[in-house]
């Protein structure tokens, strides 16, 4: 009965949507709208009573989470005769890149655009029962991934819950390179001994205030390489191995999109079962046992019982209240987020509940230093402003600007707590496609973007600082670059170069960025969830971001994070088949 009521609804709200579509002039037009990384264009073809088709032609948006929005949304502004369709969550500005395109397509053809906007779109019904599984995983980024696919694998049966309407959380919108630990498919020629990794990873956090367990992060990384070649050997994933300079890593080539394709194939292939747009609120405890999780979706509330529950639902990035109660510098700071919407802290949350041992946190795990909006650019081709000045608000330099890990720059940004940085860029010593957009943007620009000034002091004024506080800190630098030595923060000659500012400078606003964020429950090797006493909950286990208090200290390292996460989904979903099985 409620599908037909559904299906009813369904055709009274498209009747009215063809008379608004009348009237228009049979043909094929181009649209075009602003995307999350630039200019989406689009083909409608509409007769004179309604739209009969949507095509996408050309897009600039990261792969993976896009592919949702780029099907789904001109498929249901067909279906409905409407441009009020759903956005897609966690990819908001290619839909919205998609609608608007059809929208200006639209207008060409004479439609009354305003009034298709407001044309409501029907939701179908989505079950409510009760379920059962032999395990149920919350989140479906790197770490739930693994961890259902390796259950299914082992024979389980296995329930993975995903809020967002796609699968892969971050990962989907992450480079895929994995950092790699005595792994099989690893050249004899080259060193992936775990003692270079560990020793790497102390450098890193030589001045971290918040100092990983590098037992506990010995312990896991030891256990990558083998992860790896599971997934490799097993599950079909293609990678890449190649030196990274520092550490040994594995990589796909279709990078974070691809591993959630392969690892979602291969999740259903062993007849894995995948709820998405569907939430997890609580897990079910009886006499102090986890008996499975409570969940919902927008048809209601029910319950999924299991043998074995693992949380992996991510971080805590768009926690608002835990971020800025944990972060101080957020009073201060514009922090760009590249974490995918669903990071709301939802397994810190419901861990905490049921009486969880949690760590300190959630802190931001720093990515690299975002340019603005305006530049279409994310960590991928970001140029990395090591010879640059970087100045706070006040334009004092504060740090090394090219210190051995990028990553630790965007840290530095954090610390220093300043309402805005800017990278000082002159015409002399920029790549030519980057000075063309630079010149472009600050046309129109301004300080939270890019500044022009024929003089430091008229750059001061263009960034609303006092001329004599730049002129004094650049010229500081200028002499630190001719004589080829950092007496002030020991940034390496290398990196040092003189600017050349006959032509100007230009001065580009820097936001630091979070990845995503560093927390969550204390577990075990075994990933165990801990309670306060240091003791396992029964049948609870946390893997990926939700659980990295003791992983990573203030600085975070690129390729590190779906490393460990496969090694960890692994060994919590082998460990709770193992214990399922024993009994």
């Amino acid at each position: 009965m409620k599908k037909i009521v559904v299906w009813l609804l369904a055709l009274c709200l498209m009747l009215p949507s063809f008379a608004l579509a009348a009237g228009m002039t049979a043909g094929t037009y181009e649209g075009t709208a602003e995307g999350r990384f630039g200019t989406i264009t689009v083909d409608v073809t509409v007769s004179k009573e309604k739209i009969e088709a949507v095509t996408v032609k050309e897009h600039h948006d990261s792969a993976g989470i896009t592919e949702l929005p780029l099907s789904r949304i001109p498929e249901d502004i067909v279906s409905y005769q409407s441009l009020g369709v759903d956005t897609v969550a966690g990819a908001t500005l290619t839909s919205y890149g998609v609608i608007n395109a059809a929208a200006d397509a639209l207008e060409k053809a004479g439609a009354d655009v305003k009034a298709l906007r407001g044309v409501d779109v029907p939701h179908a019904e989505m079950a409510t029962e009760d379920m059962e599984a032999d395990i149920v995983v919350v989140g479906s980024g790197m770490a739930g991934q693994v961890a259902a696919a390796t259950a299914a694998d082992q024979g389980a049966k296995v329930i993975l819950v995903e809020k967002q309407p796609y699968l892969g959380g971050t990962l989907i919108i992450a480079g895929g390179y994995l950092v790699t630990v005595n792994g099989a498919h690893v050249d004899d020629s080259l060193d992936d001994s775990l003692e270079r990794v560990v020793t790497y990873y102390k450098k890193v956090n030589e001045d971290s205030v918040r100092q990983p367990d590098y037992d506990f992060f010995a312990a896991l990384a030891a256990k990558t390489g083998s992860a790896i070649d599971y997934l490799m050997d097993t599950m079909g994933v293609q990678m890449e191995v190649f030196d990274a300079g520092n550490v040994i890593m594995s990589h796909n080539l279709a990078h974070g999109a691809g591993m959630t394709k392969e690892l979602t194939d291969y999740f259903f292939s062993k007849s894995g079962v995948a709820l998405t747009s569907t939430r997890a609120t609580e897990i079910l405890m009886e006499d102090g046992k986890a008996v499975g999780v409570k969940v919902e979706n927008r048809s209601g509330s029910y319950n999924i019982y299991a043998k074995k529950v693992i949380i992996a639902t991510g971080g805590s990035t768009y926690d608002t209240e835990a971020i800025k109660a944990n972060n101080p510098e957020m009073a201060t700071i514009r922090l760009a987020n590249e974490a995918t919407p669903g990071a709301t802290g939802d397994g810190a949350h419901m861990m905490e509940a049921i009486g969880a041992k949690m760590g300190n946190g959630p802190f931001i795990k720093s990515e690299v230093p975002t340019f603005p909006y305006a530049f279409h650019m994310d960590w991928s081709n970001t140029p990395n402003p090591g010879d640059k000045l970087i100045v706070n608000a006040e334009g004092k330099r504060f740090c090394n600007e090219n210190p051995m890990l990028n990553y630790m720059l965007n840290t530095y940004l954090l610390r220093e707590a300043s309402p805005a940085y800017y990278a000082i860029y002159d015409e002399a010593h920029t790549d030519a496609a980057l000075l063309a957009q630079i010149k472009a943007i600050a046309e129109n620009g301004g300080k939270y973007t890019v500044a022009h000034g024929d003089t430091v002091e008229a750059l001061a004024e263009a960034l609303g600082m006092e001329p004599t506080a730049l002129r004094a800190t650049y010229d500081a630098y200028q002499d630190a670059c001719k004589a080829g030595t950092d007496a002030e923060f020991g940034k390496d000659a290398d990196h040092l170069i003189a600017y050349n500012d006959a032509s100007g400078l230009y001065a580009i606003y820097l936001s630091p960025t979070s990845l995503g964020t560093i927390g969550g429950a204390i577990t075990d090797e075994a990933f165990h969830v801990l309670n306060t006493e240091d003791q396992p909950i029964d049948n609870l286990f946390a893997v990926g971001e939700c659980a990295t208090s003791t992983l990573f200290g203030d600085y975070y390292v690129g390729s590190f994070s779906l490393g460990l996460y496969t090694a960890a989904g692994k060994t919590a979903a082998e460990t709770a088949v193992a214990e399922i099985n024993a009994k």
